[in-house]
């Protein structure tokens, strides 16, 4: 096979269109990473007068095998082929695509990999994008945004309504300008309170119970936008809600330094003292009392001799 591919590659270097025109063809039905390289570098060879074939073959070879391609060590390389199988729509490649999403490769190959996943529109792709809102970047969350978007299907925009809760500002407005095109209209009281908040219409937003309360909070402690969490701080002083206290008093426990400075700015808005929330009674009462081990061992040694009939 090494003699064959060396030998392809030498005929690419050929004056015979023919001959180069044969070469490239069997490389693209070649599912191996020496053939792949070779027609990436082809492809983006200025100078190779086949470039545009190369390329074609590349694609080709790319659109039967992404795992080969979407597994190489070049993140160019790996860039390429993502781009392919994102234009060609190459349903085949949606599992390595998610794999590749789902692992710590490059965030930029991530993110390519989210829009592909998008671009290639598959119903089995929102669970996968789905899945990366809980990823930690940014960028990453963004991506699968986009990717969402382009999945016209109801799965697809039902999706994209759980970035009205995203921490990040900005993807919670993506969602709600996609939203608005599509002519989507709240279904649930949380998903009322979500459109209330990201339409800044703070006086609609209190009008749901816990729903209110607990979009309320999450938005006064983790929004990354200073204003929004002051006017959800703001809308909860409507509720007079002790949940919202002990919720904000809780979050002064958080190990993050900017969640406690968030429930420590809401506790000032709503005139609540800054001190950190113990467990509530009905925790306590679910903790077991410690055993005393002596009278455990006693305790289940009395069982046994009962269950052998001895006094």
């Amino acid at each position: 096979m090494f003699q064959r591919l060396q030998k392809l590659e030498a005929d690419l270097a050929s004056d015979d269109a023919e001959v180069v025109a044969k070469a490239l063809d069997e490389l693209a039905g070649s599912p191996t990473t020496e053939a792949l390289e070779i027609l990436f570098e082809k492809a983006n060879d200025e100078a190779f007068a086949a470039a545009k074939s190369a390329s074609d073959a590349f694609g080709k070879l790319v659109a039967a095998h992404p795992k080969v391609a979407l597994r190489h060590a070049s993140s160019d390389l790996r860039k390429l082929a993502i781009a392919y199988l994102s234009n060609a729509k190459v349903v085949a490649a949606v599992p390595e695509l998610a794999r590749v999403l789902r692992s710590r490769m490059s965030v930029e190959i991530r993110c390519l990999s989210a829009v592909a996943l998008g671009a290639i529109g598959q119903t089995t792709s929102v669970s996968i994008l789905v899945e990366a809102r809980q990823d930690p970047t940014p960028e990453i969350r963004a991506a699968a945004l986009h990717g969402l978007q382009n999945i016209m299907q109801v799965a697809g925009e039902e999706a994209v309504v759980g970035f009205l809760e995203d921490y990040d500002w900005t993807l919670r407005q993506d969602a709600k300008e996609h939203l608005e095109s599509t002519g989507w209209v709240p279904k649930t009281n949380r998903e009322r309170v979500l459109w209330g908040i990201i339409l800044g219409r703070f006086d609609e937003a209190v009008a749901y119970g816990s729903d209110s309360v607990d979009a309320l909070v999450e938005a006064a402690l983790y929004v990354n936008d200073a204003e929004v969490r002051r006017w959800s701080a703001v809308a909860l002083t409507r509720l007079n809600s002790d949940i919202a206290t002990r919720k904000l008093r809780k979050a002064l426990n958080s190990k993050d330094s900017n969640e406690r400075q968030a429930a420590t700015a809401a506790l000032a808005i709503l005139g609540a003292v800054a001190e950190p929330e113990g467990p509530s009674e009905a925790e306590v009462e679910a903790v077991p009392a410690p055993l005393n081990i002596r009278e455990s061992v006693f305790a289940a040694a009395a069982r046994m001799l009962t269950l052998i009939g001895q006094p």
